[in-house]
This record gives C-alpha cells, structure tokens and sequence, in this order.
C-alpha cells in the first residue's frame, strides 16, 4: 500500500458506526466521511476518526457513542482502539455519495 493510500475500511464496522450521528448536521460520521481507518483482526479492533471541526463542542459524545456500539456489536474482539485524528484536515468533500444524497446532493459521479 502506497503512503498515500487509506487502509480499507471494513463493512461491518462501517454499518455499526453509522447509528453514530454528527449531531449539528445530523449525519453519521460514515457519511460525513470521517472515518479515515476501520479495521479489524484477531487483535482487535482499530478506527480513526476525526470531526468536522477540532472546536466541535460535542467530539467526547461522538467519540464514546463510537466505542459503545462497537463493544456492543462486537463483543468477542479482544480490544477496541478508537483514535481521534486530525490529519488529513476534513473537508465537505469527503462526504460519501450517500451522505451527499441525504443532504440532497448529487454525487460525485453525476457532478
């Protein structure tokens, strides 16, 4: 994998986290694209994620929703580790095409 490529992103991981919303725009963190890894193996499970602003008042909620959906939904894994990242900066453009939809815009691909 190149140093520029993401890590892929695990579907079921990616299906338990989007009952995490971004209360302010009322979004899941998948559709806002703010998952940068989600992973897992027999260690355990890794997520990155990062919010659309470092000044969001509401990231310690987001980020403990998060980790008790995993636990719940994945209960054998050995360990969850949750990161909150910075790098690479959010921007509106990683909005997934579903996200775009729900917010009622076209996606990428039809732009």
């Amino acid at each position: 994998m190149s140093r520029t490529a993401k890590p892929p992103l695990d579907p079921d991981l990616l299906e338990c986290l989007l009952g995490v919303m971004d209360p302010e725009i009322g979004l899941s963190v998948v559709d806002l694209g703010l998952v940068y890894r989600a992973t897992r193996d027999e260690s355990g499970i890794d997520v990155a994620l990062t919010l659309t602003s470092p000044a969001c008042p509401l990231g310690e909620m987001i980020l403990e929703d998060a980790r008790e959906r995993l636990a719940n939904r994945f209960r054998d894994a050995a360990r969850i580790a949750l990161d909150l990242v910075w790098h690479p900066t959010w921007s509106p453009d990683l909005i997934i095409d579903r996200g775009r939809r729900l917010l009622g815009h076209r996606s990428k691909e039809a732009a």
